[in-house]
């Protein structure tokens, strides 16, 4: 009985252990489910955390903002004053009636130098509105009249340089004394020639129009002028700027010029651009900011139109090189579709542009001529200038040393915000190593989203030249937004989306991705900095443009973590609140932008239309735009690491591509041209017909013939010209196996012998 009665007690003994490890698992079991949903709630709490859809809804809702106040500041003309504001406003400038002569300047036609035109009726125009100014003048102002014809040569470092010989050339030239005994003057200069076909009104009529509504007003002014004014019309700009040396060279009035002002057009009518100063003379960009009601002027187009990118030239190098004085150069340039063209009329012109600039340089010539700086503009010659404007409200301007050493500073103080966030990595939930590992990342990762946009941009400008729809954004310009910019969003969104998973692995916790869109918003402040600190070694001025991209975004994120972030362990999570205040702290740098973007694309878009065939215009607008893109978006971008569903913007982006491309090959929409009166965008094509003779050592005739000389100006000639010149497809090329000397090809089209010229 004993015997039997041990082994079931083992039995039981067993059973229980059984029981006990049993309930042990279900115990485990149940404390990973917990942990498990731990996780999913965790997880969820996380997802709740990031950005949805619609924050992405608003991100680009607040950039059309921003970009429609630009437009619309951009587009904003003051309302013309008309004659019968001459009574209450004896001292203001009257668009009315520099339009008058405007119209009748451009009703003699073409000018080109040396034309009956030119010579007699435009100089016979002009010298008769100056006598009429001058019998209605106040008798404190001494006007005197004055017909150059000089002759000479110079030197002209332009494009590969040249040599310019000129004579019988005519400049009308107008002299306001003082009557304080003054030997002191300021010029102010326009040209009244223009190119063949076309009658020339913005290029550059309306400025004689101005200049003499100006002496109009300033003569009837009871003020006296404490220095004396030389307005300068001058007869030849146009074939490479002889008139402006024969006078600075060679005429007795220019002896007492101390400073210049040059009124020019690269376009029809909008808002003048000061885009040119000095050199040196900070006053002259002074005297502009202190008194011009309408302020439109920025370095970054001195620095940009003085290294050769945009194809022209200015009398403002002949009074600069050949007078050694200093001056602002000030040109039209929106509406370039019609420059040297038969549509540069008074009527492309629109209302206020010319009352915009006549208030501007009233006050600016006013300014200058009381000015006690002209009696010695030597002692303020030292020194650069950093200048904008904002939005054309007013205009920023510091000196250079100053603008270094605010560049340096914040450059300073972004470069010790990032090594204190590596240096307290921990905050971040990482170590340092770890952390700078992942910064470095985040840079590659950066480059590569650029270099990858850039590829995308060449292969879809590929697939445009290819179908030969290029050029379909030259006269729908919003074109480029869908056709570019889009893609370089998507492509680079792509990109993060792509290396997001790979460093999630190293920031496993709640806010993870948080911290790594921090990393992203890190390496584009640095790259920023990094850029600022370049260009401010290497002395240029438009730096503040990348010092912005410093500052604001600094500040912004400063306040952000310091609202967000005191402390690791009582983090807040993101809301809208965090959203608008990243926003609003990329206001102004959005801004200053966009505002380039828009001035730099209505400035290049229509010279497309005259660079030549060699290269694909639409590889050069698209990296513009996918280099715009990329320095608008780039602190912008990298809030897709915190989006829900990232997928869904990258998917909207590509369909919105791959539709606009497929639109613009397979309908009408990628046809670049258009007649539209609203908005003229002809295609240009300059043909000469020339005359060839060939001769042999001895000075016998080998051969002559004849044809058409064409210039290809765009990408799209000759063959778009096909269909409404028959001749050309019977054209033939040729090329220097004629003339070894030729650098150039020809089209040539047999025809009878005759000289013309077209430009249309």
């Amino acid at each position: 009985m004993f015997g039997t009665g041990k082994p079931k007690l083992v039995s039981f003994s067993r059973l229980d252990q059984n029981d006990e490890q049993q309930n042990a698992a279900k115990d485990e079991a149940l404390l990973d489910a917990k942990k498990a949903k731990d996780v999913d709630e965790n997880k969820y709490k996380k997802e709740e955390n990031k950005l949805n859809t619609w924050h992405a809804l608003v991100i680009g809702s607040w950039c059309l903002c921003v970009f429609f106040l630009v437009v619309y500041m951009d587009q904003r003309l003051p309302d013309p004053l008309t004659l019968r504001d001459t009574t209450t406003n004896p001292d203001r400038f009257i668009e009315e009636r520099a339009r008058k002569t405007l119209r009748a300047l451009t009703s003699v036609g073409a000018r080109p130098a040396g034309s009956y035109e030119n010579e007699v009726l435009a100089v016979d125009l002009i010298v008769r509105e100056l006598n009429s100014i001058k019998l209605r003048a106040q008798p404190i102002h001494k006007l005197s009249i004055d017909i150059q014809k000089p002759r000479g040569s110079f030197n002209l470092k332009f494009v590969d340089g040249l040599t310019h010989s000129y004579r019988n050339i005519q400049n009308v030239i107008a002299k306001v004394e003082s009557g304080l005994g003054s030997k002191h003057s300021l010029l102010v200069n326009c040209h009244f020639d223009s190119v063949p076909q076309s009658p020339g009104a913005s290029d550059d009529a309306v400025s004689c129009a101005i200049m003499l509504e100006i002496l109009e007003v300033l003569t009837q002014s009871s003020t006296p002028l404490r220095h004396n004014l030389v307005f300068l019309f001058n007869g030849a700009e146009e074939n490479m700027l002889p008139a402006a040396h024969g006078f600075i060279t060679q005429h007795i009035w220019a002896e007492d010029i101390r400073a210049f002002i040059n009124l020019e057009s690269c376009g029809s009518g909008g808002r003048e651009l000061v885009f040119q100063t000095g050199p040196g003379h900070p006053w002259l960009v002074e005297a502009y900011a202190d008194v011009a009601p309408h302020p439109f002027a920025s370095v970054i187009g001195q620095e940009l139109f003085q290294t050769g990118v945009i194809p022209a030239d200015t009398d403002f190098r002949i009074f600069r090189d050949y007078g050694n004085i200093p001056g602002l150069d000030i040109a039209y340039m929106k509406n370039g579709y019609v420059y040297h063209t038969v549509y540069d009329t008074e009527e492309n012109i629109p209302a206020g542009s010319i009352q915009r600039a006549g208030d501007n340089l009233l006050a600016v010539v006013g300014h200058i001529a009381q000015s006690d700086i002209l009696a010695d503009t030597s002692s303020h010659s030292e020194g650069g200038v950093v200048f904008f404007d904002f939005l054309g409200l007013f205009l920023i301007h510091y000196p250079e040393w100053v603008g270094m050493l605010l560049n340096l500073t914040v450059v300073g103080y972004a470069l010790f915000r990032s090594w204190d966030k590596a240096k307290n990595s921990y905050r971040s939930g990482v170590t340092t190593g770890v952390y700078t590992r992942q910064l470095a990342y985040t840079f590659a990762m950066q480059i590569c989203g650029c270099v990858a946009s850039f590829i995308v941009v060449t292969f879809i400008a590929t697939i445009i030249d290819i179908f030969s729809k290029t050029m379909s954004w030259y006269s729908r310009p919003w074109l480029i937004f869908f056709l570019y910019m889009v893609p370089t969003i998507c492509t680079v969104i792509a990109v993060l989306y792509f290396a997001l998973p790979r460093q999630k692995k190293y920031f496993q916790f709640s806010d993870g991705a948080w911290v790594i869109e921090s990393l992203y918003f890190e390496v584009s402040k640095l790259i920023w900095a990094f850029f600022t600190l370049l260009m401010t070694v290497a002395r240029l001025k438009s730096s503040f443009f990348c010092m912005v991209w410093v500052l604001f975004p600094s500040i912004g994120r400063s306040i952000l973590e310091n609202i967000y972030d005191k402390t690791p362990a009582k983090r807040k999570p993101r809301d809208l609140t965090w959203l608008v205040i990243h926003l609003l702290s990329l206001l102004i740098p959005l801004i200053l932008n966009m505002y380039l973007i828009l001035t730099t694309f209505s400035m290049f878009i229509p010279i497309m239309s005259r660079s030549g065939s060699a290269l694909n215009p639409d590889l050069i607008i698209g990296y513009k735009a996918a280099g715009m893109t990329l320095a608008t978006l780039s602190f912008l971008c990298p809030l897709s690491m915190v989006m829900n569903k990232p997928t869904n913007v990258i998917t909207t982006l590509y369909l919105t591509t791959f539709i606009t491309v497929i639109a613009v090959i397979v309908t009408p929409l990628g046809f670049p041209y258009s007649a539209s009166e609203s908005s003229y965008s002809p295609h240009r094509a300059l043909v000469i017909h020339t005359d060839r003779e060939f001769y042999n050592r001895d000075g016998t005739l080998h051969k002559a013939d004849s044809g058409y000389f064409m210039v290809n100006l765009d990408r799209n000639s000759p063959a778009i010209l096909k269909g409404w010149l028959p001749e050309l497809s019977t054209s033939k090329e040729i090329s220097s196996k004629d003339c070894e000397n030729a650098c150039i090809v020809l089209q040539c089209i047999d025809v009878p012998s005759t000289t013309s010229y077209r430009n249309t």
